[in-house]
């Protein structure tokens, strides 16, 4: 696999990723927003501009770069990239993140400062849907991942 089809299935499954953040924040069935707590990492207040954007910043950074080349190596190492082996990467990821949504608590300035909750297990603390919807987003990077890689 080429990087410029790394890097655009990685831009491609970003952007319809964070619809499914959006999506599941915009029926208020969770509060958790993947760019504000990347901004919180580096700011102490979750409801200004800066934090939002640094956050976007580096949730889209991450999204072209990193992310999918280690989604396209655990596809390599499954058989290689497709819809269905893009869908287990992106299920075992988001199996991940959700079980160490608790971290935050330690690593978020938001969340050390009392300016957001604490998300509790699996992130429940910031509403049910929480997990589904950690599970849901990255399953969507994945599926879209390999999809476009093996169209490549």
């Amino acid at each position: 696999m080429s990087w410029s089809a790394i890097i655009w299935a990685g831009f491609v499954a970003t952007v319809l990723s964070a619809c499914v953040f959006w999506l599941f924040r915009s029926f208020e069935w969770t509060r958790f927003s993947p760019t504000t707590q990347l901004g919180c990492l580096f700011f102490r207040e979750p409801n200004v501009p800066l934090t939002e954007t640094v956050g976007f910043l580096l949730f889209l950074a991450l999204g072209v770069s990193l992310v999918p080349a280690v989604y396209a190596l655990m596809m390599g190492v499954l058989g290689g990239a497709g819809w269905g082996t893009g869908t287990i990467v992106g299920f075992l990821n988001g199996a991940a993140v959700a079980v160490a949504l608790p971290l935050l608590g330690r690593v978020s300035a938001c969340v050390r400062e009392g300016r957001l909750p604490p998300p509790g297990r699996y992130g429940l603390h910031w509403g049910k849907a929480t997990p589904w919807a950690v599970l849901a987003g990255h399953v969507v990077y994945g599926a879209v991942m390999g999809g476009v890689l093996k169209a490549f």
